[in-house]
């Protein structure tokens, strides 16, 4: 292998890490509104309806998007007038928490947690192909195609890790100190 491809694969690697960072930052935002919403909707229903009301009134060039935030945010509040129901709260906070938990751990790089992140981010594309099937939407669908690409470069930040760690000297392990 020359030196000029082994740069290309390095510096593709180094994209697709930062990707990766930025994916997984994505993802604990994400999860941090999931659980503010949640506590919103347990604790301050009426709060959680007066923020999405200026949503409703977007100001926007282009007539799509105004009708799509509107839609959404009005579904959104129409749901919350008839009382935040259970499910909805328990969804959000415990997808809320697990999110933020995997994407702790995932940072830190404890191995053992790579497989559960798979398992769990999997379990959530499929809920998301469940309400995508019930209720065709491009948003959800970009949703969707994010989270795979997510669960994507987790698996390959796995086995990297895993690689680097079969590579490592033998002197190098914690057990050989």
């Amino acid at each position: 292998m020359d030196a000029a491809s082994t740069s290309r694969r390095t510096a593709r690697n180094r994209r697709l890490e930062l990707v990766y960072r930025i994916g997984l930052v994505l993802k604990g935002v994400d999860g941090l509104l999931e659980v503010v919403a949640g506590l919103l909707l347990w604790f301050a229903p009426g709060m959680l309806r007066s923020l999405l009301a200026p949503l409703e009134q977007v100001d926007a060039d282009d007539r799509s998007v105004r009708v799509f935030v509107a839609h959404v945010a009005g579904r959104f509040d129409s749901d919350l007038a008839q009382g935040p129901p259970v499910f909805v709260i328990f969804f959000l906070l415990s997808h809320g928490v697990v999110k933020l938990v995997l994407v702790y751990c995932l940072l830190k790089e404890y191995r053992w947690v790579y497989p559960y992140a798979l398992g769990v981010l999997g379990l959530f594309a499929l809920y998301q192909l469940f309400a995508l099937v019930r209720s065709p939407s491009v948003g959800l669908a970009l949703l969707m195609v994010l989270d795979l690409l997510i669960i994507w470069l987790i698996w390959r930040e796995w086995g990297a890790l895993r690689r680097a760690s079969t590579e490592r000297p033998l002197a190098d392990t914690p057990e050989a100190r």
